[in-house]
């Protein structure tokens, strides 16, 4: 169940400290003073936006927050859960230090095929490995002999196994860790009771088990389609 948060019942009762509404003349300013994209990040934007998918791609100011926090925290080892074509993998990976290693899992091998060439003209595969497999098998595996050693896990993947996901990414992440989860304001759909489908119930139970979550700190940004933060408690 959602917070059950007080509304204001006119516009002058409106709080004024809340989020400010993005237009798409707001939208595009914003790009314009903030956004540094590489042009190798912008050539897979470009390619990526030929295949009818495309709107699975990670908006480019968002792939620039998860660059920044992998500079902020410096991670050492890190874990994708979710490739598509890599535009946040090649976004992280551009980032890390020099001594890190990152671990990305993507089902299909036609997207993992195209993320590969470009960390490849990025020269960071010889720090990154990839698994062409379904993602809750293979991070099950790491719990063997992997538990809490992750400081850095980005998930972006199917949401029927986004419940797990959380759980087992939680497990593997190091104590002061960093977890991400994409896409969880779901289009808008969480808050519009008349969208009943699966996903979208799936991201609320997500997102009201997060916010229940005393093993962790957390900040649901509503950039992109919305990107919860989570660090795991010492």
């Amino acid at each position: 169940m959602l917070p059950n948060f007080p509304r204001a019942v006119a516009d002058d009762e409106a709080p004024v400290n809340r989020t400010i509404k993005v237009d798409d003349r707001l939208y595009h300013y914003l790009l314009d003073v903030s956004v540094r994209e590489s042009a190798l990040l912008k050539a897979l934007r470009l390619e990526t936006a030929q295949y009818h998918m495309a709107r699975m791609q990670l908006s480019p100011e968002v792939g620039q927050l998860l660059a920044l926090l992998v500079k902020l925290q410096a991670p050492k080892k890190l874990l994708e859960i979710g490739v598509f074509t890599g535009y946040s993998t090649l976004s992280m990976a551009m980032a890390m230090s020099k001594d890190a290693h990152f671990i990305a899992i993507e089902k299909k091998q036609m997207w993992l095929d195209i993320a590969t060439r470009y960390l490849e003209q990025a020269n960071v595969m010889d720090r990154v490995t990839t698994y062409c497999d379904k993602a809750l098998p293979v991070m099950t595996s790491f719990l063997v002999d992997q538990k809490e050693t992750f400081d850095f896990i980005f998930i972006d993947a199917d949401k029927q196994n986004l419940l797990a996901y959380y759980d087992v990414a939680k497990q593997l992440l190091r104590p002061g860790g960093c977890l991400l989860i994409d896409n969880t304001l779901w289009w808008g759909n969480v808050a519009d009771e008349a969208f009943t489908d699966k996903d979208t119930q799936i991201v609320r139970q997500l997102n009201a088990t997060i916010h229940q979550d005393t093993d962790v700190e957390l900040s649901l940004i509503p950039i992109g389609d919305g990107l919860t933060l989570v660090r795991k408690n010492t």
